[in-house]
């Protein structure tokens, strides 16, 4: 029968087909328009001589069944489902363009089933292989969504380890080849090297161990494809190094390698600066791809602070404050434990066989988190070289503390801490400030609570808002601030006996507060708590407090 399905029309006799023909009435479907084959009264077999629809087919349980579509055109046909499995509720046909043809209503077909039971079987049997179809591309995608997010989860083990590594070193030959290992594992290169900015002698340089040996190898800025990155700031990806005009092939004359393809990439500090170009070196499989150029961005980040941070480290031992040095990194590595035990929770379940949209969800904590370690070298980093600027935006105070406070509500109770967030008479409005700066702001004031109550007790986090100005107060039942040592406790390296820090938080704290045009005070009772006050205005227009540093 012209017109008709092939495989419908199977083991059917010229009888059988030619009832069939007198039973088809014609249709016709408007593009836009969307029909669901059980609800809007139109059942039945609908055989496609023009025009294309897009089949949605949804499981009665959509949060454990993902929504399979197909596209259906000419000598096709849509509707099986209304005739031979009728508890399917969310078969909804979309019509892509104009479409007509003939159709087989329910009752002909039932009817003609009772004589003929062919057609049913042909119908069942098309059915039944186009939905083992559906589910092998639903089974192949979900095996790409595996895949992909257990690649973003081992990058993103592998970059929290590497933070916590890098951070238990101030010395800058270990930490150079921390980074190192790491990156030619997360890439798979055979090689690399990483080379240090020099602008006063403008040279690029590495201390490289040959022989049992530490060998320095210098390049002039803009020699060679490492110095025209560290000159030039682009990333360079090259399937094979000696094609490449800018390639230096001397260093493996001196060594002996054979450099094929290469990835090399500037590594920047927070303010843009390069600092260092890291090169990689014969990829083990294939060629270098965007993924690698990713993760070693990504670990860049954290390489250039870390870098920055040893220089600084050296610096001050140069100058005989080598016990500073020490407490700076024992702050550092305090203060990022927090971050790194809420990352390793949600790596964990990341493990776990979760949903893809809970996985997603964990990520974004993570990311979260990892910025926030970030943060925190960027700010020491700021401080040691005098300036502390910030860029306001405006922001939701809700939105803002309830961010804050989720890792909190999981971190507080089993220290024994009672926390509670609450909010005056307005329990939500915009305020304009530095978010990643604030950030810190109060975590540096949550953390001296925390160490102000080492048997537990309460922490009360509140927000008030008035016409001129709004407070955020964050008060603990600790063990107080001594009278003569409340006064001098903004002052830089005012640690006053406590076991881990360098006294640098709360003076941070006060120097964003008044960039902000702020103002931040104290209150304190000797063994029943402390309580600090941040006044702030809606809209800064300006630092007020630089006269009061």
């Amino acid at each position: 029968m012209a017109g008709f399905h092939s495989k419908l029309a199977s083991g059917l006799d010229e009888a059988d087909l030619r009832e069939l023909e007198g039973k088809l009435e014609p249709f016709t479907l408007n593009a836009g328009e969307q029909v669901n084959m059980h609800e809007d009264g139109r059942p039945g077999l609908y055989l496609i001589e023009k025009g294309r629809v897009e089949v949605h087919h949804t499981a009665r349980h959509r949060e454990r069944n993902p929504e399979l579509k197909a596209v259906r055109g000419p000598g096709d046909y849509f509707g099986e489902y209304s005739l031979i499995d009728r508890r399917r509720k969310f078969v909804t046909i979309t019509v892509l363009e104009d479409t007509s043809g003939r159709r087989l209503d329910l009752d002909s077909f039932k009817r003609f089933i009772r004589e003929d039971p062919q057609l049913l079987l042909n119908l069942t049997r098309d059915v039944l292989l186009r939905q083992s179809e559906h589910d092998a591309e639903l089974i192949r995608e979900l095996t790409r969504t595996k895949t992909a997010a257990e690649k973003v989860i081992d990058r993103l083990k592998a970059i929290t380890n590497t933070s916590q590594v890098i951070n238990t070193t101030i010395e800058l030959d270990k930490l150079l080849n921390i980074i190192l290992v790491e990156a030619q594992r997360l890439t798979g290169a055979e090689r690399g090297t990483i080379y240090l900015v020099d602008q006063d002698a403008g040279e690029i340089y590495s201390i490289v161990v040959e022989g049992g040996e530490l060998q320095r190898i210098s390049l002039p800025l803009g020699k060679g494809i490492a110095g025209h990155v560290a000159l030039e700031g682009e990333t360079v990806n090259i399937t094979d190094a000696y094609d490449d005009p800018r390639f230096n092939p001397e260093v493996d004359k001196q060594t002996g390698f054979r450099t094929k393809s290469m990835l090399t990439m500037p590594m920047r500090n927070p303010d843009g600066d390069i600092v260092g170009v890291l090169q990689l070196l014969n990829k083990k499989r294939g060629r270098f791809k965007r993924d690698d150029e990713q993760i070693i961005e990504t670990l860049g980040v954290h390489a250039s602070i870390a870098i920055e941070r040893a220089h600084s480290a050296a610096e001050m031992v140069r100058n005989k404050s080598l016990a500073a040095v020490g407490n700076l990194a024992a702050t550092i590595i305090h203060d990022l434990k927090s971050p790194i035990t809420v990352i390793k929770g949600y790596v964990e379940l990341l493990n776990l066989a979760l949903p893809i949209g809970e996985q997603r969800k964990h990520l974004e904590k993570i990311s979260t988190q990892l910025n926030r370690m970030v943060g925190m070298t960027q700010e020491l980093l700021d401080f040691t070289r005098g300036q502390i600027r910030v860029e306001p935006t405006p922001t939701s105070i809700r939105e803002l503390l309830e961010e804050l406070c989720q890792s909190l509500e999981l971190e507080l109770p089993p220290q024994g801490i009672e926390f509670a967030l609450e909010f005056g008479d307005d329990d939500d409005w915009d305020v304009t400030l530095d978010k990643d700066r604030f950030n810190r702001v109060f975590y540096n004031l949550v953390n001296n609570a925390r160490e102000a109550m080492p048997k537990g007790g309460s922490l009360t986090v509140r927000a008030e808002n008035d016409a001129d100005e709004w407070t955020l107060t964050v008060a603990d039942t600790g063990i107080g601030i001594a009278m003569e040592r409340i006064e001098r406790i903004f002052e830089p390296f005012s640690t006053y006996g406590k076991r881990k820090g360098t006294g640098l938080g709360l003076t941070i704290a006060r120097n964003v507060i008044y960039e902000h045009g702020g103002d931040i005070d104290v209150e304190s009772t000797p063994g029943e708590g402390t309580t600090f006050t941040i006044r702030m205005p809606h809209e800064p227009d300006g630092p007020t407090g630089a006269g009061r540093r």
